[in-house]
């Protein structure tokens, strides 16, 4: 492996060399020291990589008083970079990450093949470090652009996330087809802003939308697993208005007015590369005692109701999640939150009940927004612990992440 040769620390031996790396060099060194990790110490969890004593020698010959924000700093933009190129992926979907085929021929080369580059020739010249985001939207109006606008300007402006965009970007004279082009290949990240019209011209090839949809589908023939295209819901529904090539991606929803603030802080978050991370293990429960009392499964409130109308009582949840209320001087309450298939008039449809009295019926992705909304709500009210439990359906296990 010819990367192998020298190390991040070697080419970068302090933190703010490390920062004024390119990008292209920054990546490659990372990805290297990646493959030697995992094949000693198989998958690649970002959380075990950011575990005190950096175990894992992400960071090795920094300086001890650097290494965690070495850490970070790998982690963040260089990380999702060899993530949206497909040279290291999750076949799994749970955070865990491998070195591709592709990322191990990348390795071999002495100089990366054109195919594999991760820095472009680009007519816009950035030297920030910021993740770049290019933003995607079709015409629906004045009130619309203003929108879309407002939202650039906040990303870039106060959000730290550099973004191309044809309002600022796009020239008269410049070829409009190369613009797209470009801003597809050279980003970080994609951001589909998502209306029904959009979904339309998308489906249809229709306009600049419709271009751009044909090289966003090409990527995503190559590269199934990339995150790289985040869908934002600006208006209608996920049914209506995510184009069919982003029908399984889980996206952001900035529908209200004003939209919500926890929306939009989780779009930052896949831009930074910074993930909610889950809390500690806790420790083994003390079974000597007798266990707090806590409700089954499948003993809630409207299970078994409605006939024809809805799935059985014995029919297996599609997601189970608990959340155990942790206070000093309190004991430990559970709190159940449960999907489930329902027939309404012959449509499939999803039902989601909790053990508070919670009940919701919705289409998968309506279902799996409440779903999300009850376990920020848990967290708010000082649920300190949430388990998972998948069912059946694959298209839930996005509930564990």
């Amino acid at each position: 492996m010819n990367a192998a040769a020298k190390t991040l620390s070697d080419v970068a031996p302090t933190l703010v060399q490390l920062k004024k790396l390119p990008m292209e060099q920054k990546c490659r060194l990372l990805l290297a020291r990646l493959a030697r990790i995992g094949k000693h110490d198989g998958a690649l969890n970002k959380h075990n990589l950011m575990m005190p004593g950096d175990p894992y020698g992400l960071a090795d010959g920094y300086p001890e008083t650097e290494k965690t924000a070495v850490r970070e700093h790998l982690l963040g933009a260089p990380w999702t970079r060899l993530v949206n190129e497909g040279l290291l992926v999750d076949l799994s979907g749970q955070g865990f990450y491998k070195v591709s085929d592709e990322g191990r021929e990348y390795l071999e080369q002495e100089e990366p093949p054109k195919a594999f580059s991760l820095a472009p020739a680009s007519v816009w010249k950035s030297a920030s470090g910021a993740p770049r985001a290019f933003l995607s939207y079709s015409w629906d109006g004045p009130e619309h652009q203003r929108w879309v606008t407002e939202f650039a300007e906040r990303l870039q402006g106060e959000s730290g996330v550099e973004i191309i965009f044809d309002g600022w970007h796009l020239n008269p004279g410049d070829d409009k087809l190369r613009f797209m082009e470009m801003a597809v290949s050279e980003s970080d990240f994609v951001i589909v802003v998502c209306t029904e019209a959009y979904a339309e011209r998308a489906n249809n090839r229709e306009g600049g939308v419709g271009y751009e949809s044909t090289i966003i589908t090409a990527v995503l023939a190559e590269r199934i697993l990339t995150n790289k295209f985040v869908p934002v819901l600006r208006k209608g529904s996920w049914t209506s208005s995510l184009p069919i090539y982003l029908k399984s991606r889980f996206g952001v929803n900035l529908t209200d007015k004003p939209y919500r603030e926890d929306e939009y802080e989780r779009l930052l978050r896949v831009l930074h590369g910074e993930p909610i991370q889950p809390p500690p293990i806790g420790s083994k429960p003390d079974f000597s005692r007798k266990a707090a009392s806590k409700p089954h499964p499948r003993s809630v409130p409207g299970v078994g109701a409605g006939g024809s109308s809805r799935s059985g009582p014995s029919e297996t949840p599609n997601a189970v999640a608990w959340a155990t209320y942790d206070k000093p001087g309190v004991d430990a309450l559970w709190v159940g939150a449960y999907v489930r298939p329902w027939n309404v008039a012959g449509k499939e449809q999803f039902r989601f009940e909790t053990t508070r009295g919670d009940e919701y019926v919705g289409t998968k992705g309506e279902i799996i927004e409440r779903f999300f909304s009850f376990h920020r709500l848990m967290l708010k009210e000082g649920y300190k612990r949430m388990n998972f439990t998948p069912g059946p359906d694959p298209d839930f296990s996005v509930l564990g992440s």
